[in-house]
């Protein structure tokens, strides 16, 4: 009988591990489909922002002015729009006489997952895993 009892709570140890490995596992992977979609949400920005500037001498625009072009869609409008438990900041500068934008993907607390930033003049995505990415984080590894 305790050989039976001592199974039972053995094997009911290893479920409760594996269970837990699997969530885990199942978390990760939904921060990383998030951390996708914040990326592909960057390119079309970026791809918004070449066609603005080419037809508007230059200069950048912001979420607003994108979606009214129709270079982005619906989901972009507002001053900071969430895409997939991200959120999108925009900015757009003319310092100099030399426009410019940048834009970050924080991730929405509570949620994990990376910060990411990019920008008209680098025009390399940067990383930080654990606040507000800037330009002199490291750069994304493909």
């Amino acid at each position: 009988m305790l050989h039976r009892v001592i199974i039972v709570v053995v094997a009911s140890i290893c479920v409760a591990s594996a269970c837990s490995n699997y969530t885990k596992s199942l978390e990760q992977s939904v921060t990383k489909a998030d951390e996708t979609a914040a990326l592909a949400a960057l390119h079309s920005i970026t791809a918004a922002q070449q066609t603005y500037s080419t037809s508007n001498n230059g200069h950048f625009g912001t979420f607003e002015q994108l979606v009214a072009a129709s270079y982005l869609d619906e989901r972009f409008k507002g001053d900071k729009p969430k895409i997939r438990g991200y959120v999108l900041t925009l900015n757009v500068s003319d310092q100099g006489g030399e426009p410019s934008y940048s834009v970050n993907a924080d991730p929405e607390p509570p949620l994990a997952g990376r910060h990411f930033y990019f920008d008209s003049i680098s025009t390399i995505t940067h990383v930080n895993p654990s606040q507000t990415a800037t330009a002199t984080d490291p750069p994304l590894n493909p």
